[in-house]
C-alpha cells in the first residue's frame, strides 16, 4: 500500500505542471474575425464578454495597442492596394480615426507604437509615391496631435515588419525578402544584426529577448528565442500549424509565444508544453489583435460579439 501511494504521488508530480498550466490571460483589442473594418476588446479569460470598440469604413491591415494607455495605431487599406496609418484614441470614442501618414508614404506595411506613445511603421512605395525612399520611420508623440504629423526616417531599408522594444529604446525589424532580423538603438543609432534569416521579430515584456520565425520556402518551420545579452544562446520552439504565417507575439507574462496562421491562433509555451488555441469561442481564428493591459477589462458591453 505504501509503494501505491508513493507512486501515485510521484505520478501527481510530474502531471501537476501539465494540469496547473496557465493559459494567457489580459486584454486584448482584435479586428473581428468576420468584419475587417471593426476592433472589439475582450479578455481573455471570458471571450463572450467581447464588445464593439471601433467601427471604420475600411479593412484594417495591421494594429498594435499602446500598453495601458488609449491609443490604438492601425494600418488600414482605404483606397485601392494602398494603405495608410491610422490613429484612434479609445478616450476618445465617439471620434473618426485619424489619418497620420495621409498618402505621404507609399504603402504603410506594418505599425507599432511604444508605451509613451511614439509611433513607427514600415512603407512600400507602390503607386508612384512621392517620398524617394522605403524604411522605417518615427512620429514622435508629440507630433501625433497636429495636421500633418511629421516622420523622421530611422533606417533607409525595405523592411516589412517592425516592433518597439518594452522600453522604447529600440526597435527590431525584419528586411523584405527574407534577408535577416535586425534591432536598432534609437539613441545611439547602432544597428545589431540578430539573425541572417528569419521574420515577425518579437521582444519579449522583459526586453532580454526576441523571439522571430524562420519560414524558408514560405513554409513555417521553428520559432527562434533569441537572449539579446548573448545571441549565441538560443532555443527553438517547434510549430503546429505549418499553414500560412501571420503574426507573433508575446504574452504579457512571458510565458507564452502566440503565433497565427492562415487557420489558427496558438500559443507555445516558452518552457514547452502543449499549445493552446485562442479566441475559440468566435466563428473564425483572429488576424490581428495585441494586448493593451494584462489587467484591466470594462465589462460593461457596447455590442457584444456573437
Amino acid at each position: 500500500m505504501k509503494c501505491f501511494i508513493k507512486y501515485v504521488c510521484l505520478y501527481l508530480v510530474f502531471l501537476l505542471p501539465l494540469i496547473t498550466q496557465a493559459e494567457p490571460t489580459g486584454t486584448v483589442i482584435f479586428e473581428h474575425p468576420e468584419n475587417s473594418n471593426e476592433l472589439w476588446i475582450t479578455n481573455l479569460e471570458d471571450t463572450h464578454n467581447a464588445r464593439l470598440l471601433y467601427k471604420g469604413t475600411h479593412p484594417i491591415y495591421a494594429l498594435a495597442a499602446q500598453k495601458d494607455g488609449p491609443l490604438i495605431i492601425m494600418s488600414i487599406i482605404d483606397r485601392v492596394f494602398a494603405t495608410n496609418a491610422y490613429l484612434f484614441n479609445r478616450n476618445r470614442p465617439h471620434k473618426e480615426a485619424r489619418n497620420l501618414t495621409q498618402k505621404r508614404f507609399g504603402g504603410i506595411l506594418d505599425v507599432d507604437i511604444s508605451e509613451a506613445g511614439d509611433i513607427v511603421f514600415t512603407n512600400n512605395l507602390r503607386d508612384g509615391a512621392l517620398p524617394p525612399k522605403e524604411g522605417v520611420f518615427l512620429i514622435p508623440n508629440h507630433e501625433i496631435e497636429k495636421p500633418v504629423p511629421k516622420a523622421t526616417l530611422l533606417r533607409e531599408v525595405e523592411a516589412d515588419r517592425v516592433v518597439w522594444s518594452p522600453d522604447g529604446k529600440q526597435i527590431a525589424y525584419d528586411v523584405r525578402g527574407k534577408r535577416g532580423v535586425y534591432t536598432f538603438n534609437i539613441e545611439t543609432r547602432e544597428v545589431l544584426e540578430i539573425s541572417k534569416f528569419g521574420e515577425y521579430p518579437a521582444f519579449s515584456p522583459d526586453g532580454k529577448k526576441l523571439a522571430f520565425v524562420d519560414i524558408p520556402f514560405g513554409i513555417p518551420q521553428d520559432i527562434y528565442v533569441v537572449s539579446l545579452a548573448n545571441l549565441d544562446d538560443f532555443q527553438t520552439l517547434d510549430i503546429e500549424d505549418r499553414s500560412d504565417f501571420w503574426e507573433l507575439k508575446w504574452s504579457p507574462d512571458g510565458q507564452y509565444i502566440i503565433y497565427t496562421t492562415i487557420k489558427n491562433n496558438l500559443a507555445a509555451p516558452v518552457n514547452g508544453g502543449r499549445h493552446v488555441k485562442l479566441f475559440e469561442q468566435f466563428p473564425r481564428h483572429v488576424f490581428y489583435f495585441d494586448w493593451t493591459s494584462p489587467k484591466e477589462y470594462a465589462v460593461e458591453p457596447i455590442d457584444r460579439l456573437t
